[in-house]
C-alpha cells in the first residue's frame, strides 16, 4: 500500500516505487477532486509496464464508471464496494481468466468497454477483515484537528455502510444504498482494541454518515468500550434527529468529546427539503450535546438550487443562534451521483466538468438562478467571520489552546477567514 496522496509523493517516487515492485495489479481509489490524480497515476504506472492491469474505484468511480474506465491507461472500474471484487480480480489476473465474469466492473478492452451485472451488496460486514493499519505508514503521521482532542496516535473507523435519508447533496445512497448496513458493536471494538494495543491509537474519529443510527447497538459499543477500559478519545458524526440525553451520556463516558451534527441551511422549508428535520430537532440535539458536556460542531452549506440571498443570511443567523462551539461553512458542491448535480446539469447551470474544481474549500462550479457568483464565493467568510468574531466562542476557543501546535492551527484557520 503506498498513501501516496496523505505523503506527497512526487510522480517520480511513484515510478521508482512501481519500478521495484513489478506488481501485475495497481489499484487506485479517488474521490471527485482526485480524478485528475487518479489519470496521472494510471499513465505513471502504464507507462512503466504496459501489462499492469490498472484498477480504478472510489465514490467518483462509482458514480461515473463507464467515463472512468474511458480513460486510455484504466484497464478497469469497480463499481461500488471493492472488497470481493479486487479479490476476484487479482484471482482472475493471476489465473490467466475472463474478467467479465466478475460483477460490478466496466471492463476496457482497447478502447471498447464491457459492463458486467451489478454486484450484490454485502450484508455480513463483520466478515469483512479489518482495514490494513499495518500496511499504512507509521501512525504518528496521521494527524487529528486540535479541537478533536489528544492523547496518543490518531486514526479512522467506519462502522457501516448505506443511509435511508437521501440528501438532496449527499451520494452516500447512490453509493452504498438506502438501507443501514452497520457492523456489530463487538466487532467495531475489537478493531478499536486491535488499534489501541498495537499501534497507539488513543483517538479517533468515526467518518460514516451516522454511528448513531441504531441506538442498541451505539448503547452497546459504549458499554463495550467502557467494559475493556478502553481509554480513546472520539468523535462521530450524527443526524440531529437520531441523538436523545441518554445516548449522548453514554457516549461522553465512553470517551466521545465532539458530536458533529450537519445542518447545513437554517431555513426551515430548506431544512426540510434538504434534511427531513426542524429547526426545533437541531436545537434541542446541540443544546442536549453541551448539557452532556460534549463540544458540538455545525456543518453549514450555501448554494442550493432553491437557496437565496435571504435563506443564506437565515443559515448564518441559524449557526449563531445555536450553542454550537465550532462550525465549518462552505458552498456547496454538486459532486456526481447526486440529487444536486443532477438538478444543476438538467438545467444547464454547471459552470465546469473539471473534476479539480469540485472542491469544497473552491469556487461555486455553477451558476446560481438568485445569487451572484461573486456573493456566493464570499459566503463562507462572511459566514466565518460572523460566527467566530464573537466574545463567547473567541474566550471558549482561547481556553482549548492549551500547545503551540493547537495555536498554530488556530491560526491557519484565522487566515482563511480573513483572505
Amino acid at each position: 500500500m503506498l498513501d501516496a496522496y496523505s505523503l506527497g509523493l512526487s510522480g517520480q517516487v511513484i515510478t521508482r516505487e512501481v519500478a521495484e515492485k513489478q506488481p501485475d495489479v495497481v489499484g487506485i481509489s479517488s474521490l471527485t477532486p482526485q480524478w485528475p490524480d487518479v489519470e496521472m497515476l494510471a499513465d505513471i504506472v502504464k507507462a512503466e509496464k504496459k501489462d499492469i492491469v490498472t484498477v480504478v474505484g472510489g465514490p467518483h468511480v462509482t458514480a461515473l464508471p463507464r467515463e472512468s474506465a474511458g480513460h486510455e491507461s484504466v484497464d478497469i472500474a469497480v463499481v461500488g464496494e471493492g472488497e470481493d471484487t479486487m479479490s476476484e480480480i487479482c484471482q482472475a489476473v493471476a489465473g490467466g481468466t475472463d474478467l467479465s465474469d466478475i460483477d460490478g466492473i466496466v471492463i476496457s478492452t482497447n478502447g471498447d468497454l464491457e459492463s458486467t451485472p451489478p454486484r450484490a451488496r454485502s450484508m455480513a460486514l463483520d466478515e469483512v477483515p479489518f482495514p490494513a493499519h499495518d500496511l499504512l505508514p507509521e501512525p504518528a503521521l496521521y494527524n487529528p484537528f486540535p479541537v478533536w482532542g489528544v492523547g496518543g496516535n490518531f486514526s479512522c473507523m467506519i462502522s457501516g455502510r448505506g443511509c435511508p435519508y437521501q440528501c438532496s447533496f449527499c451520494d452516500v445512497t447512490e453509493q452504498q444504498g438506502k438501507r443501514y448496513r452497520l457492523r456489530s458493536a463487538v466487532n467495531i471494538v475489537d478493531e478499536l482494541t486491535w488499534l489501541h494495543e498495537e499501534f497507539g491509537v488513543g483517538t479517533f474519529s468515526f467518518r460514516d454518515p451516522s454511528v448513531v443510527c441504531r441506538r442498541s447497538r451505539l448503547m452497546e459499543m459504549c458499554e463495550l468500550m467502557m467494559e475493556r477500559g478502553l481509554d480513546m478519545g472520539w468523535t462521530c458524526s450524527s443526524r440531529a434527529n437520531e441523538v436523545d440525553l441518554e445516548m449522548l451520556e453514554a457516549m461522553k463516558q465512553a470517551g466521545c468529546r465532539l458530536v458533529q451534527y450537519g445542518i447545513e441551511v437554517g431555513n426551515p422549508d430548506l431544512l426540510k427539503d434538504i434534511k427531513k428535520v426542524s429547526r426545533e430537532r437541531i436545537i434541542k440535539a446541540v443544546s442536549d450535546t453541551r448539557r452532556v458536556g460534549l463540544s458540538a460542531h455545525g456543518y453549514f452549506l450555501f448554494g442550493f438550487v432553491e437557496e437565496t440571498e435571504e435563506t443564506m443570511q437565515e443559515t448564518i443567523d441559524f449557526a449563531k443562534q445555536l450553542d454550537l462551539d465550532s462550525a465549518g461553512f462552505a458552498v456547496m458542491v454538486p459532486f456526481p451521483g447526486t440529487q444536486e448535480f443532477e438538478k444543476y446539469r438538467s438545467e444547464g447551470l454547471l459552470l465546469t466538468e473539471d473534476w479539480r474544481d469540485y472542491d469544497v474549500m473552491g469556487k461555486p462550479v455553477y451558476r446560481h438562478k438568485h445569487i451572484s457568483h461573486e456573493k456566493l464565493t464570499r459566503a463562507p467568510r462572511v459566514a466565518y467571520r460572523s460566527f467566530y468574531m464573537r466574545p463567547r466562542i473567541i474566550a471558549r476557543h482561547l481556553r482549548k489552546i492549551t500547545s503551540v501546535g493547537v495555536a498554530r492551527n488556530y491560526l491557519r484557520s484565522a487566515r482563511l477567514m480573513f483572505n
